[in-house]
């Protein structure tokens, strides 16, 4: 039982050197352009060991930006539950929250840009990303609209300060090419806490 756990974690961990190995190829010179033979040199296992995790090309790509969306959609489709606190409060955890991982993650940013970019070429993927802002914008617009009730945030549309906020997200790690502990980040979060408020009084 031991040997066949440790075998399965070796699987895991060759499973995920390949994705990570394809995520980097992927964001650096596209789909067209990237060959198996590259990940596979990349994530240091041969050009068949590939093919026994992702039946194709394709199901890699799609792989790569799927399970990284999977690990953060909690984070943005589950505001109320994963920020506490009041509205403010509540936003000021969210952006924070944000802004790290997306400072984190230039190469899944790059292969979402792809995706949006294209979206007759990838359009699966593409209805997965719509799906991803339509459940964040769901998912912070009770908490805006407390705060408006409040007057702590501006009497915007809602939906509209949230894609936003998305918008800014999307395109400050392609913007911003510094490493993520670069004090730009801290002043990212000024940013788009601005879109929301607060309301001075």
């Amino acid at each position: 039982m031991p040997g066949n756990q440790s075998m399965s974690e070796k699987k895991k961990l060759k499973r995920s050197s390949i994705l990570k190995a394809a995520v980097k190829q992927f964001s650096e010179n596209g789909f067209a352009e990237t060959t198996i033979a590259a990940v596979a040199k990349e994530a240091g296992v041969s050009f068949g060991t590939v093919f026994t995790y992702f039946e194709t090309k394709q199901a890699l790509y799609e792989a790569a930006i799927l399970e990284p969306l999977e690990e953060i959609k909690p984070y943005f489709s589950e505001v109320n539950d994963q920020f506490k606190g009041s509205p403010l409060e509540k936003i000021k955890e969210m952006i924070q929250c944000h802004i790290n991982l997306f400072s984190d993650r230039s190469e899944f940013l790059r292969l979402i840009q792809q995706v949006l970019g294209s979206p007759e070429r990838f359009p699966a993927l593409f209805e997965e990303l719509a799906t991803f802002v339509n459940d964040f914008v769901g998912s912070v617009i009770p908490v805006i609209e407390e705060g408006q009730r409040e007057g702590v945030f501006y009497k915007e549309s809602p939906s509209l300060i949230a894609e936003s906020y998305l918008s800014i997200l999307n395109g400050m790690r392609l913007t911003f090419t510094d490493e993520s502990t670069h004090s730009i980040w801290n002043s990212l979060t000024i940013q788009a806490l601005r879109l929301f408020g607060p309301v001075t009084k």
